[in-house]
């Protein structure tokens, strides 16, 4: 079955390596002195301060001051292109250059491989190599779900995880004193939990009467799976969509104009995509919904047409 797990993180920087756009093979280490080592918290974790709803509405650039601990100093402003994600550049103490994301409703942690603990959450650091390291907070168990930082040292010498660990606490810190909150637009989807958006009788009435399973996904991601299949939907800021090669344009409720492309490989996949909020000439706020059906006799074309009448009653529930 599939995990669900799918990041949302696509980061523009104005120079340098885009960080949100390269897929690192994370690797479990140990926590190195003064990072998350010591007792991992085993307590239940119902702090609303940290909790998605919550998390949706925060600035994730607010979070990326301009002193972290004392230790860093920026070199340039946050850049963000998506909700809950931000990235900033630093010196250290010593003067070398530190690239810093974070991320907020972070789906690609396993918390039963916490190392240790920040501020009474769990925190699971992983290396990607000598330069760069995540250390995530971990905020929701079952699914994981966690706050991220991620360091990459751009000169060999440093100490990544523990700077990730640094900038950690400092977002725990501010996630539950005052943290900065971003202003939704009319309409917008920064509030809205997608795992709503399509009800039980909607999801049997296309899939089946079998139990439809759901879990959220991130802060704009959620998964409904039944049997063989599974239906991820998420929202993110975007170029706004238009028909490419390879797709086609469909009407669904209200005349809304949406994308569809069938998938080309050898399970039965369908996408459907629309612009569900205009920002400017250049961006918008956009759904998608992706069918997949792994089942032997499972054929394009009907992923195609369930994935459309759930796009059709996914409409009329958005704000």
């Amino acid at each position: 079955m599939l995990s669900g797990v799918v990041l949302l993180a696509l980061l523009a920087g104005c120079a340098g390596e885009d960080l949100g756009r390269k897929n690192f093979e994370r690797t479990t280490v140990q926590a190195e002195p003064g990072t998350g080592q010591g007792q991992v918290p085993t307590g239940p974790i119902d702090d609303p301060a940290v909790a998605l709803p919550t998390l949706r509405t925060v600035d994730a650039c607010g979070l990326l001051g301009d002193g972290i601990d004392g230790r860093f100093t920026p070199q340039d402003e946050p850049r963000s292109t998506e909700w809950g994600t931000c990235r900033r550049d630093y010196v250290d103490a010593g003067g070398k250059p530190i690239s810093i994301m974070v991320e907020l409703g972070e789906g690609s942690v396993f918390a039963d491989q916490a190392t240790g603990g920040v501020a009474g959450l769990p925190v699971v650091e992983t290396s990607v190599d000598e330069t760069s390291c995540y250390s995530v907070a971990v905020t929701q168990r079952d699914p994981d779900m966690g706050v991220s930082v991620f360091a990459q040292h751009e000169q060999a010498g440093g100490q990544p995880c523990e700077s990730s660990y640094v900038v950690l606490g400092n977002v725990v810190a501010q996630l539950r004193d005052s943290p900065p909150t971003l202003t939704p637009e009319g309409g917008s989807l920064l509030e809205f939990d997608l795992c709503e958006s399509l009800d039980e009788q909607t999801l049997t009435s296309v899939l089946g009467e079998d139990e439809v399973g759901v879990r959220p996904g991130g802060l704009h991601a959620c998964e409904f799976s039944q049997d063989d299949v599974v239906v991820y939907t998420s929202a993110r800021l975007g170029y706004p969509i238009a028909p490419t090669e390879g797709a086609e344009e469909v009407r669904l409720a209200g005349e809304v104009p949406a994308v569809r492309r069938p998938g080309t490989t050898d399970t039965a996949e369908c996408d459907i995509s629309w612009n569900h909020l205009p920002l400017s000439d250049s961006e918008a706020e956009l759904v998608s919904l992706n069918y997949y059906d792994y089942s032997d006799d499972a054929e394009v074309a009907t992923a195609c047409e369930r994935v459309t009448a759930l796009a059709e009653a996914m409409v009329a529930t958005l704000p």
